[in-house]
């Protein structure tokens, strides 16, 4: 085995998270999520998120799980001012949290639509071919049957050539139970192309074939 195909060593990961710079506001958000038992992705995946959202010139994002703003503040971060990110949660105080992050970080509240509500109820009144992204951030409840239906959703409102993207993909233990089945069927499916991205506790991204 050469060097080169050694996985990368807790030092490595270590460094590859401190090496990106968060945004003070979204630090707060960060410590304000641990507080209230929201959970919210690493440095190093949110800063992934940013530059995937800067790279496909998004213009339209959904998120599914708000949390306390972390995942939304990176996304919105890497979008042009015309964009829009809509983010949805069942928990009305999670809402509260990530709508004083956004204000905070001075993004005006008519680029970001903030929907309490659980995401089989929300998602289904959402337009038809009218997003770029959407997020299955780390708030978001992926069981069997939540996965599923969030994927028919995905797949309804996003844009031909437009991507799905999901974290958190893995623990200590290997893949995450409550996501395995999830990133299988996108594995499986001829519909979307994916991968795996070994970023911070990791991501799927697949994109719909045009």
């Amino acid at each position: 085995m050469s060097d080169a195909s050694l996985p990368p060593s807790p030092l490595t990961w270590a460094y590859a998270d401190d090496w990106t710079e968060e945004p003070p506001e979204i630090a707060e958000a960060r410590r304000r999520g641990r507080e209230i038992g929201a959970p919210s992705p690493s440095r190093s995946v949110g800063a992934a998120l940013r530059a995937l959202v800067a790279a496909m010139q998004a213009k339209s994002v959904v998120e599914v799980g708000s949390g306390a703003g972390v995942t939304g503040g990176w996304i919105v971060s890497g979008m042009a001012d015309d964009a829009t990110l809509t983010t949805v949660d069942p928990d009305s105080a999670l809402q509260t949290a990530a709508r004083d992050t956004f204000e905070r970080m001075g993004i005006s509240h008519t680029r970001v639509r903030a929907i309490a509500g659980a995401p089989r109820a929300v998602l289904p009144r959402l337009s038809d071919d009218a997003y770029d992204i959407v997020v299955i951030g780390p708030g978001a409840e992926t069981g069997a049957d939540e996965g599923h239906s969030l994927l028919a959703e995905a797949r309804r409102l996003l844009r031909p050539g437009g991507s799905i993207v999901i974290t958190p993909v893995f623990d200590a233990d290997g893949t995450l139970p409550a996501r395995r089945d999830l990133i299988q069927h996108l594995r499986d499916d001829p519909e979307w192309i994916a991968t795996v991205m070994t970023v911070g506790e990791g991501i799927v991204l697949a994109s719909v074939q045009d």
